[in-house]
């Protein structure tokens, strides 16, 4: 087992080598704790990084939410299998044959078809997940319900949304009197609370300048609270979080979970999974899965404003581990660590990702060509030279919101596609930079063969 004096020195490291302001991290083992932290948590005030200290929980918050749905399953009022609609009769969207199929389960394992990065920053209030239900009205379903993986937080908005209507609460009361007081976290999604504690603040780094600021905002989007952009917690919450998901108790023995519900959650939900998110293999009920095969392990990653945090859960070892940071360039910080983590002590390989082939495979390239069409924006995928080319065209809301986040938000570019499986239609975007790319894939052949769907990140349906 490493000791604390151990990690402390590994963190420190790394976040020297990626820039990064501040950063904390937690293994627990077979019921030992070892705990680090190093940095700054606000360069403007000079406090110190303590053990004690939030970060954004990012995109995590969704096994939060799962959860705490899960938990609404157990009590046999919510059904898995039961139409949104049966919880939410006036949820719609601009295609209601399709949101009308739109199942509970599909919303846990994002197959549900609804937007992926839907950016509305609506003002925040008590009815704000209610305001996203007539947002979301306005917006297609990309795809068939439930038959693909597409990673959705306006789906977990909406789960969010369910709790609301059958609990009689707001999420956020919900998810503290459900989940977080019953683990005895120290965790908050209210932003006065966050000045009473010691909070980290997401921070924006310039290699080249040498500079690092703070973000412009602390946090974004009140209505994608239940898919990231509220919770903020310590390291040691998130041990005992994903130590609940061991068995189903909280560390004092209560129980918050059956056995049947942490089982189901970590179940891998999809046959075919390629080309989706690269740091994982499979997704169950609300956790990604980072490794089937002889030995199950689970997490979850996750991205707020200026900050990256990352939670794995090794069920048969009886391990956790949690890493937070709040830099924009945390990301490299947090995956160098778990993937040295895990591999070093526990010999988890974490997923490879995906490569370009020594030699392109032969392809037809005019049926793939075309517009394909998704909340997020648009793919143009067209023929130049003999050659596949995709340019990703955005939304001005998710643009700005990149922004946000310390990416440049530079303007789209088409880039070649290498063709990497014919038969199942299967290529790799060219990004620029050696050796750098993206999967994409393409999907459900229409009557003519060509294409009807495209997931390049998310997917995309094609238009006329």
């Amino acid at each position: 087992m490493m000791t604390s004096t151990e990690l402390a020195g590994r963190l420190s490291e790394l976040a020297e080598k990626f820039s990064v302001t501040g950063a904390s991290a937690a293994l627990w083992h077979d019921g030992a704790l070892v705990r680090a932290e190093t940095g700054t948590a606000n360069v403007v005030t000079g406090a110190p990084v303590r053990a004690d200290t939030l970060f954004a929980a990012g995109s995590i918050t969704k096994v939060f939410t799962s959860s705490l749905a899960m938990t609404l399953v157990d009590e046999g009022l919510l059904d898995l299998d039961a139409p949104v609609r049966t919880y939410l009769p006036d949820f719609t969207s601009a295609t209601p044959e399709r949101s009308d199929a739109i199942t509970v389960r599909m919303l846990f394992t994002h197959s549900s078809g609804l937007a992926a990065n839907h950016l509305p920053d609506l003002p925040p209030g008590d009815d704000v997940l209610e305001r996203l239900m007539g947002d979301l009205a306005t917006l297609p379903v990309t795809g068939v319900p439930g038959e693909r993986w597409c990673y959705s937080n306006a789906g977990m908005g909406t789960l969010g949304r369910l709790v609301e209507v059958i609990t009689g609460e707001r999420y956020d009361a919900a998810l503290r009197s459900r989940v977080l007081e019953p683990l005895g976290l120290n965790a908050t999604p209210d932003a006065e609370e966050l000045l009473l504690r010691s909070t980290a603040v997401g921070h924006v780094v310039d290699p080249v300048a040498g500079t690092t600021s703070p973000v412009a905002r602390l946090r974004l989007g009140p209505e994608n609270g239940p898919a990231g952009s509220r919770l903020w917690l310590d390291a040691d919450a998130l041990i005992r979080f994903g130590r609940t998901h061991l068995d189903g108790t909280a560390p004092d023995g209560r129980r918050i979970l059956s056995p049947e519900a942490v089982e189901l959650m970590r179940t891998p939900q999809f046959d075919d999974y390629w080309g989706c998110l690269p740091l994982y293999v499979n997704w169950g009920l609300g956790w990604a899965i980072v490794q089937e095969g002889p030995e199950l392990v689970i997490g979850h990653a996750g991205a707020n404003n200026g900050m990256h945090s990352n939670l794995v859960v090794l069920p048969e070892r009886k391990a956790v581990l949690a890493v937070l940071a709040n830099s924009q360039t945390g990301g490299q910080l947090v995956s160098a660590l778990c993937a040295d983590l895990l591999g070093e002590l526990f010999g988890v390989r974490v997923p490879e990702p995906v490569a370009a082939p020594e030699s392109a495979v032969e392809v037809v390239p005019e049926p793939f060509a075309g517009r394909y069409a998704s909340p997020d924006g648009e793919v143009v995928v067209d023929v130049r030279d003999g050659r596949l080319h995709l340019e990703l065209i955005r939304t001005p809301a998710l643009v700005a919101w990149e922004r946000l986040m310390g990416s440049p938000g530079e303007d789209s570019q088409a880039l070649p596609l290498v063709c990497v499986d014919a038969e199942r239609r299967r290529f790799v975007l060219e990004l620029g930079a050696p050796g750098a790319v993206a999967a994409v894939q393409f999907l459900a052949p229409g009557p003519d063969g060509r294409p009807t769907l495209v997931r390049a990140g998310t997917l995309y349906e094609r238009i006329a």
